[in-house]
């Protein structure tokens, strides 16, 4: 009776742990997606979550936990973009796509010459976000914890930065500065997301929500509140079929979110049509 007991006990310890670790990162992946949807980032957060690879395996090899050498290879990227030209001139695709394809094959590079560590190769990929430990659960928590107070801190400037360069530069906002933060930002949210998503997932996450909220939203603010609710739906649906079918939670996580932007695209053609109907009828 005693070890069922226990098992029990583990299994809703890591079911809980999970959850929150999950919840976390949808409160924060909803207003910066926003943001990397409005100012046409997404494939930034795709380069910096394949470069990631690198910065995992460079943690492995010194033994690290693996976050701190994402961190330190995605902040690599972003700063020597800014030192390199303006964002809007080095955030080219060509220039994006050197970097994500070099990244990950030197990560995969170095993850396989390392045959005796205890590697899972799919984990850093795909996430493991049902393997989510206290210690994950702490760092996930005062990461998102800084992300939150920068994006209330300077929120309208983000706003105004993603609306219109000019507009913002006319209002006093200091507009590279104010990107560069943001982008600072995201590669902190790549680095602590690699744990949930995984580095091939990440863009997936953060944009497919958005998207889902953008066909509805009326407001900056409304796109964000409805970001989150694709999210925790995309977050539910995923671990649910995860328990019940054995996928992995990660692309189980996608799935969902795919298909709450297919049956939302879908409810917004019927409801349009259906208004059209309507106003040609009277």
């Amino acid at each position: 009776m005693l070890p069922v007991i226990s098992m029990i006990e583990l299994l809703d310890d890591f079911v809980i742990r999970s959850l929150i670790a999950g919840l976390l990162m949808v409160t924060i992946a909803a207003p910066m997606g926003c943001l990397m949807v409005w100012q046409r980032l997404a494939f930034l957060s795709d380069t910096l979550g394949h470069a990631a690879v690198l910065g995992a395996g460079i943690s492995i090899a010194l033994q690290l936990h693996p976050m701190f050498g994402v961190l330190a290879v995605v902040l690599l990227i972003v700063i020597s973009l800014s030192r390199v030209s303006s964002f809007n001139n080095a955030l080219s695709e060509t220039t994006l796509a050197i970097i994500s394809h070099s990244g990950l094959a030197a990560g995969l590079i170095l993850l396989g010459t390392m045959p005796n560590q205890n590697i899972s190769l799919e984990s850093i990929l795909f996430g493991d976000l049902l393997a989510t430990t206290r210690y994950d659960l702490l760092m996930i928590a005062t990461t998102v914890a800084i992300l939150l107070f920068l994006l209330v801190r300077h929120w309208q400037s983000f706003v105004a930065v993603s609306v219109s360069h000019e507009i913002a530069q006319a209002e006093g906002i200091k507009v590279k500065q104010t990107q560069f933060l943001m982008f600072l930002m995201i590669a902190l949210l790549v680095a602590v997301m690699m744990k949930v998503m995984g580095v091939l997932l990440i863009a997936a996450a953060l944009v497919i929500p958005t998207s889902s909220a953008r066909l509805i939203s009326q407001s900056p603010e409304q796109m964000v509140l409805f970001s989150a609710m694709f999210g925790i739906g995309s977050l539910l649906g995923g671990m649910t079929s995860s328990f019940h079918f054995d996928w992995q939670t990660g692309p189980a996580i996608v799935l969902s979110a795919s298909a709450l932007l297919f049956f939302t695209l879908l409810a917004k053609r019927l409801m349009d049509r259906n208004r059209s109907w309507l106003m040609d009828s009277d």
